[in-house]
């Protein structure tokens, strides 16, 4: 049954992906390409000496019918001078929109995460997104896709895992003021072939801007996975972050 909704899905893919050459025309709009640059550090000491420091990177580009999304990040943390975390990723989207605030999409993402128990793990595929509210103020977005996963596991008894999995997830912006903006960004991602198997992502953070490039953001990230590789192993991680912001 499966097999039959993977090709589903890649045929609507190839049904979107033929629309919008014939649409190309009506996409007249060249805007630049945007980049978002953050850099956070931690350093606290007392009965333990603790340090973080992550990176973010974000490119896009947004037409009027095509929209494009390249994000990295790097997050390292250490524990009286002894590593606890390394996780390094990568993730892209393309959206292309079907009718109003309707659009296809086909994303793809690379996670190298040994202390969760995983060499890395990587995922692609297609699926439809919504703006569900979208005003001034408000963006709300929600998105479902259907993904091909491969888990390379670090720890336990298995080497590595294949699996299709399906994935929510929504992305929440408030301009609170001016110079002040709340942000959601949440995923859930669970394979279809063991229940048991999902993962819980969130980010919720405040920015708040300083100049036209420069923004001031306080962000509290939780990393959650139902079934980690090894009892050994922390199902959920947890932090807190201040990052200096720089739009180009």
């Amino acid at each position: 049954m499966w097999k039959n909704i993977v090709t589903a899905a890649w045929i609507c893919v190839c049904v979107i992906t033929t629309s919008s050459f014939a649409l190309a025309a009506e996409d007249t709009e060249t805007p630049q390409w945007k980049v978002r640059a953050e850099l956070s550090y931690t350093n606290s000491s007392g009965n333990t000496s603790n340090q973080a420091l992550a990176s973010k990177l974000g490119i896009k580009r947004e037409e009027a019918l095509n929209r494009y999304y390249i994000n990295g990040s790097a997050l390292r943390t250490e524990s009286d001078n002894e590593e606890t975390s390394n996780r390094w990723l990568a993730d892209g989207r393309y959206e292309r929109v079907i009718h109003d605030r309707l659009y296809g999409l086909f994303e793809a993402y690379y996670i190298k995460d040994k202390y969760s128990g995983y060499d890395y793990r990587y995922g692609l595929g297609p699926g439809v997104g919504y703006d569900i509210i979208k005003t001034d103020a408000h963006s709300l977005k929600g998105i479902l896709s259907l993904l091909y996963s491969h888990d390379r596991y670090s720890e336990g008894p298995e080497k590595s895992d294949d699996y299709f999995s399906g994935k929510a997830g929504i992305k929440y912006e408030w301009r609170i003021m001016k110079d002040l903006t709340f942000r959601e960004d949440a995923y859930y991602l669970f394979s279809l072939n063991d229940a048991d198997q999902y993962f819980l992502n969130s980010e919720t953070a405040i920015e708040v801007k300083l100049s036209d490039m420069l923004s001031l953001g306080v962000s509290y990230i939780i990393a959650y996975q139902n079934e980690p590789p090894s009892p050994e192993i922390d199902d959920t991680d947890k932090i807190f972050m201040t990052s200096l912001i720089v739009d180009f």
